[in-house]
């Protein structure tokens, strides 16, 4: 996962010397002290050890994707993302390179929620099928995957487009095809015919999603619904 950085480098020690000893003499950090230990002090910018990193990662690229879909990729500062996540601006570069690697994590992280909602529908609801699964947790998460949709249309057409989020962003659509996909082969659709009709429905979905809010009188789970019917009665 990028921006996973469990690590705490670069922590600097200070040993305490005693106070108004020698005060015409310089104490060296090097230098011990008899009694008690050294408080280690943290530097600037770093989080506490004992601070989940997965934390504060999620609450960052919750942020982000609440900014960027309301003001534009480009457009979003470390300063608002900071705030709106409720931590120091400067530990964004602390869980993330740059912001083309945050905006990575987004796309990523969009998909595993979606996944998540997928897995625990399947528990709820014993016996539900894989499609319909995949159908509910996308209803499910209306709110997330609106915003998704807008903050990639806005990063399409930023001009700061790069090849390793271009690349993230198409593992997000071949992961969802290929779970569609596989979905409409174990209901009897021809190994050359599933992965068109996945296509389809992947496409179906942001439609709707777009549209719902574009259209708010649309009853977007009546849509889902009659797209389910058409391949129900479309299946061998």
């Amino acid at each position: 996962m990028a921006g996973d950085t469990g690590r705490d480098e670069g922590r600097s020690y200070v040993t305490a010397r005693g106070a108004g000893r020698d005060k015409g003499k310089t104490a060296k950090a090097s230098g011990t002290k008899t009694g008690s230990r050294a408080k280690p002090v943290r530097k600037a910018g770093r989080p506490p050890v004992d601070q989940p990193n997965e934390a504060k990662r999620d609450a960052i690229a919750a942020a982000a994707l609440q900014l960027f879909s309301q003001a534009g990729f480009a457009a979003v500062s470390n300063k608002e993302l900071g705030e709106a996540a409720g931590i120091n601006p400067a530990l964004i570069y602390y869980y993330f390179e740059d912001k083309d690697d945050l905006f990575q994590f987004v796309v990523r992280k969009a998909l595993e929620d979606a996944l998540s909602a997928y897995d625990e529908i399947k528990k709820e609801k014993g016996g539900i099928g894989d499609l319909d699964a995949w159908l509910s947790s996308n209803l499910l998460l209306f709110g997330e995957i609106t915003r998704f949709l807008k903050v990639i249309l806005d990063y399409a057409h930023s001009g700061q487009r790069s090849a390793e989020t271009d690349a993230a962003i198409t593992r997000f659509y071949h992961t969802e095809t290929e779970l569609i996909g596989h979905a409409l082969r174990d209901e009897g659709f021809a190994a050359k015919e599933a992965p068109e009709l996945a296509q389809l429905v992947s496409v179906f979905l942001d439609g709707v999603m777009v549209a719902r809010v574009v259209r708010p009188e649309i009853d977007s789970e009546r849509l889902v619904a009659l797209m389910r019917n058409l391949l129900r009665n479309r299946a061998p």
